[in-house]
C-alpha cells in the first residue's frame, strides 16, 4: 500500500515518483524485449524449416517494430532517468535493488535473443552451405 505523499519527506516523494516511472518504463521494454525473444525463435523455426522468405520478412518487421518502440520509450523517459541518476547515491536501498532488479531482468532477456539470433545466423549460414 502507498503511503500518503503529504507524509512523506520530499526527497522520498521525489523517489517514489522516479521509481514508478522508471519501473514502469521497464516493465513495458520487458515486455517487448520478451517479444522480440519469442520473434528470434519462430524466426529460427521458420528458417530451419524452409519458411518462405515472406514469412521471415514479416517476423524481421515486428521485432524492427518493438525495437523501435523501445528506443522511443526510452527517449521519453531520458530525463527520468537522468533525474534518477543525479540523485542515485541519495535513494534508499530497496528503491535502488527494485531498479537493478528490473534492469538485471532485461538484461537477462537481451542475451537470451543474442543467444537465439546467433543460432538463426548459424541456421543460415548452414542453409548456405548447401545450396
Amino acid at each position: 500500500m502507498a503511503v500518503s505523499p503529504a507524509l512523506l519527506p520530499e526527497t522520498d516523494l521525489i523517489e517514489e515518483r522516479l521509481l514508478d516511472r522508471l519501473l514502469g518504463l521497464y516493465e513495458e521494454e520487458r515486455a517487448l524485449y520478451a517479444q522480440v525473444l519469442q520473434l528470434s525463435r519462430e524466426q529460427g523455426e521458420t528458417v530451419g524449416g524452409g519458411g518462405s522468405l515472406a514469412s521471415v520478412r514479416r517476423i524481421l518487421e515486428q521485432k524492427k517494430g518493438c525495437l523501435d518502440l523501445i528506443g522511443r520509450l526510452e527517449l521519453t523517459e531520458h530525463r527520468t532517468k537522468v533525474a534518477w541518476e543525479k540523485g542515485r547515491n541519495g535513494w534508499s536501498a530497496p528503491g535502488r535493488r527494485k531498479l537493478h532488479e528490473a534492469i538485471q531482468e532485461i538484461a537477462g532477456l537481451i542475451e537470451e535473443i543474442l543467444v537465439a539470433e546467433e543460432k538463426n545466423d548459424l541456421i543460415l549460414i548452414d542453409q548456405t552451405r548447401v545450396v
